[in-house]
């Protein structure tokens, strides 16, 4: 190999194949701009094309054109595949033709071909023209050879993002290499974040799914990336979709949580801020999910603003943002907090999609809208009337419409997709904010909705849920991939194709199904629920015969019912439930003491609170008094204030018995002694007598 080859290999190795590589998703993207950065910081003394150029076999017509690269990535495979194959320069070379796409030059820009010969310098339609494309077939295989070093190296020179598709299989590598920019990849850890991607992608969000996020996230707003990748997202690219998919998808699975800060030396987390509609629609909240492995932080806001303490909370979720009021200059221009770790980032937007959240109880801000469940949406007041339109169209119940408390915007509430058709029309029908209403792209067939009368408690039972009969869950399909649009739907054993919209679920609860257990989805996922016609049919065992009996209604006192017919009835409780004997005592006691008529003490102490209440309450919350509970023939309560000692019988006067301790039973006796004169009960001299006894010997001792 020539020196320029050998020194473009060893740059393109070091800069995109380095060890700052381990373990990210790595692209080898080289335009005209990265060409010549290169070449002027690393001083090469010969261009790309050039030492690429100089390494192709003209001359002898019976060996491949590329045959010297060839022959060099045999030897590398037979040494062991030590590093990144010397095949380097050529694959970038190709990612550069890929990356002249456009129409230009009396070429359109889905050829390829064209600007691959036109890096040579080679005219079109010549034997040197036509040797150059069909020698692209050996490139192609150099393609797949790094892929599969990439994977065999374990993510150790970095995750493999070479992708292609059936029909473009040649090409389709150095052009889904051209779609992604290294500035696109640091707007894509922001977009990660922000759409609440986990690292790794531990759901599995398909590639169709996070296009459609993408194309959500950028609709109407800037995010600073490249022309090329905007114009794949606006779906004007012939190559379809299935490049940037399978791109975006590898990226996604690789991307460890980290933001893209090449010029940072230590790498920072990056999650995105969600907007919290609180106290029935009158407060708005920031939350941020917690990051693993990120329990406390500090964050602050840009221009040395004011910093926000972070500690872990309920839900998964980061308390200290409580006092960072969210302003219409935040939800409209975007919110950055900072931090040494972590970076939390508020994306602006115009429309904002909430659903209600399963831990906290408030509505929050969601990327993707549920068909058939509840929403709100907050709306800028610029796009207030065109999402109003949009909403109204779905039918149902009528949408109630409020200000929020933001000046600027409106909140829409009670926002749900009951009827299919009318669904599929507002989306079909578009808009500038239809994308709001757009539900998730799904790889896998999930239920949603239906009358559920029980959830699943067993764990690893693999049921979905136990449902009414004649309320059964609707089923939400996975996008096909077949060319009529057709889903293969297997119910219970039996299967069917279905031309159905995958953004709209197919009502199961048309379908008549028997009681019992029911397996329904596609070949490659499926989910098994139950249908019964009710809990229990007739008295279910066990239920008492007192009630109230129904005359047609219900009567207001409680009766025998045992032999009245319609009644609504109470279980029976088999025999007393024998609950222990507790006594309340105030919080603010400086001791207290439980004593036995035997010589007995028993400290009386609050029970610890459990570390879930005590991390989430205010120490008010948790009452004046505590409840202690009484030992066994425990009769007397003994307690000491700052002010005085004070004493409480704990049975009636009664059932206290006569006093029976023991000349050593010196505690019992100071006890007793502290509040003597404390007691008007006839039982209680007995006690400070006894009490006086053991203290008159221990001193005569």
């Amino acid at each position: 190999m020539g020196p320029e080859y050998g020194q473009w290999h060893e740059v393109l190795a070091a800069e995109f194949f380095g060890t700052g590589q381990a373990l990210r998703g790595t692209v080898l993207y080289v335009d005209d701009e990265v060409e010549a950065e290169l070449e002027k910081r690393h001083r090469i003394a010969a261009g790309l094309v050039q030492a690429v150029a100089g390494e192709l076999n003209w001359s002898d017509s019976e060996r491949p054109l590329f045959s010297r690269v060839q022959q060099a990535c045999a030897s590398w495979a037979r040494r062991g595949s030590a590093g990144p194959p010397p095949s380097l320069p050529v694959l970038a070379l190709s990612v550069l033709a890929a990356t002249r796409m456009a129409s230009s030059d009396g070429m359109l820009k889905t050829n390829f071909y064209g600007r691959w010969i036109q890096l040579f310098g080679e005219q079109p339609f010549t034997t040197r023209a036509n040797k150059l494309e069909h020698a692209f077939q050996d490139v192609a295989v150099m393609w797949k050879e790094l892929d599969t070093w990439l994977e065999q190296t374990g993510g150790l020179f970095g995750a493999s993002t070479v992708s292609t598709d059936a029909f473009y299989w040649k090409v389709g590598y150095p052009i889904s290499q051209a779609l992604v920019r290294g500035s696109d990849r640091q707007v894509l850890t922001r977009f990660f974040a922000a759409t609440r991607l986990r690292p790794h992608n531990p759901g599995d969000v398909s590639g169709r799914e996070l296009l459609r996020r993408l194309r959500v996230w950028t609709a109407g707003r800037d995010r600073h990336l490249s022309p090329r990748l905007m114009e794949e997202l606006a779906g004007t690219a012939s190559t379809g979709e299935t490049l940037i998919t399978s791109l975006l998808k590898r990226l996604a699975d690789d991307w460890d949580g980290m933001l893209h800060e090449p010029e940072r030396e230590r790498r920072r987390r990056v999650a995105g801020l969600r907007l919290v509609v609180a106290d029935r629609g009158r407060r708005l909240e920031w939350l941020a999910e917690t990051c693993e492995g990120i329990d406390e932080t500090r964050v602050a806001l840009p221009a040395g603003g004011r910093a926000f303490t972070l500690c872990k909370g309920y839900g998964g979720v980061y308390d200290g943002l409580e006092t960072l009021h969210p302003s219409w200059q935040q939800l409209g221009h975007g919110l950055r907090l900072e931090g040494e770790e972590l970076v939390l980032e508020w994306v602006p937007q115009d429309v904002v999609l909430l659903r209600l959240h399963p831990h906290l109880g408030e509505w929050v801000s969601t990327e993707y809208f549920e068909p058939g469940e509840q929403h709100w949406i907050l709306a800028a007041d610029s796009a207030a009337g065109a999402v109003r339109s949009m909403v109204n169209a779905l039918g149902g119940r009528t949408v109630r419409e409020v200000a929020a408390p933001v000046p600027g915007f409106k909140l829409l509430k009670g926002v749900r997709a009951v009827s299919g058709s009318a669904f599929a029309r507002a989306l079909d029908r578009g808009g500038d904010h239809a994308h709001v209403l757009e539900p998730q792209i799904r790889h896998r067939a999930a239920l949603s909705g239906g009358l559920r009368i029980a959830p699943e408690y067993r764990a690893g039972a693999g049921v979905a849920g136990h449902f009414l009969r004649g309320g059964a869950p609707d089923l939400l399909l996975p996008a096909s991939d077949a060319s009529d649009g057709r889903v293969e739907v297997v119910l219970d054993g039996h299967t069917e194709k279905l031309r159905a919209d995958p953004r709209v679920p197919f009502p199961l609860c048309l379908v008549p199904l028997d009681e019992g257990e029911h397996r329904v989805g596609t070949a490659g996922s499926s989910e098994l629920f139950t249908l019964h016609d009710g809990l229990h049919e007739g008295l279910p065992p066990g239920t008492g015969t007192l009630g109230y009996l129904c005359r047609p209604a219900a009567q207001l006192e409680l009766s025998d019912t045992a032999e009245s017919g319609q009644a609504i009835r109470g279980a029976e409780t088999p025999g007393s439930p024998g609950l222990p004997r507790t006594v309340l005592v105030r919080s603010h006691i400086l001791e207290a003491m439980l004593i036995d008529p035997c010589g007995g003490v028993h400290q009386a102490r609050p029970q610890a609170v459990p570390a879930w209440m005590a991390s989430r309450l205010p120490q008010d919350v948790l009452g004046p008094c505590f409840e202690a509970e009484i030992p066994a023939d425990c009769v007397w309560l003994v307690y000491r204030t700052p002010a005085r000692w004070s004493v409480r019988a704990l049975v009636p006067e009664a059932d206290i018995p006569d006093p029976a301790s023991q000349p050593e039973d010196y505690a019992w006796a100071h006890a007793v002694l502290s509040a003597a004169g404390r007691c008007q009960s006839a039982a209680w001299p007995a006690y400070v007598a006894a009490a006086e006894a053991i203290a008159g010997r221990r001193q005569a001792c």
